[in-house]
Order: structure tokens, then sequence, then C-alpha cells
């Protein structure tokens, strides 16, 4: 993870262009970025009590008898469910059926398609495994 100070250095316009670049390409969502920003007004109270905590002196003693551990435990979120967008599920939908129609075709037919996926793509590729395929005699059982 970064160091803030770091961050410092970037322009708020920068920064805005790449937080608009990741959502782009769907390696964070707005939700995620909103959820973000929300945290961060309960963040900055937390942090201010715990330092007027310490100012005070009184870290030392805990005025509700539980042990330090169990309050922790208490206060952890739960871990964020993994969020897929409609453009990664697509891709993996794809990718998918790709190896499927790999999987039928024979070595020289096989190497044809990777060639055309490297050069066109693997729509193009998807397509020409699938008319390979239709075009191969079925196997005898």
């Amino acid at each position: 993870m970064p160091r803030t100070a770091e961050l410092g250095k970037i322009s708020a316009i920068d920064l805005a262009y790449a937080l608009n670049r990741l959502i782009q390409e769907g390696k964070t969502s707005p939700a995620e970025v909103r959820r973000f920003a929300g945290e961060r007004p309960a963040r900055i109270a937390a942090l201010e009590r715990e330092l007027a905590t310490l100012k005070s002196g009184q870290l030392g003693s805990r005025g509700d008898g539980r042990p330090a551990a169990s309050r922790t435990a208490a206060l952890k979120k739960p871990k964020r469910k993994f969020t897929m967008t409609a453009k990664a599920r697509a891709a993996m939908k794809r990718q998918g059926q790709y190896l499927a129609a790999l999987r039928k075709l024979k070595v020289a037919e096989r190497n044809r398609v990777k060639a055309v996926t490297r050069k066109e793509g693997v729509a193009k590729a998807l397509e020409l495994a699938r008319k390979l395929a239709k075009a191969a005699p079925a196997k005898a059982a």
C-alpha cells in the first residue's frame, strides 16, 4: 500500500482521473469509492477519540471491564463480498467458451485459432474455433 506522502504529491485532478480509469477498467467500483469516502469522517472521529484518550492518560484504565481483545473483535466489520463487474463476468464467460472450443480441436487447428486470438482477439478466434469444430467429422464411439 503506498504511503500517503507519495499520494500527496499528485494533484487532485490527476487523482480523479486515475480513480475514473480504475472504475472504467473494473478494478474498483463506484460503490467501493463511495464506501471509502463515507468511512473517512468516522475514521477521523475514531482517531480524535484515541488521541483524546492518550492525552488524558487514561489508556490503561478500561471502563466496561471487558478485555481489550473482545472489544476489538466486536468492532471489526465483516469482510466485503467480492462483486464482479458485468464486463469482467462477460470476459470470464468468453474465456470459458474459448477454452471449451479449443478442447474439441486438433493440434494444428488449435494453433491456427491461437494465432487468430493473438492477432484479432478472442471473439474472432471463438468464431473460427466453432466453425472448425462443426467442420470436423464426429468421432466414432
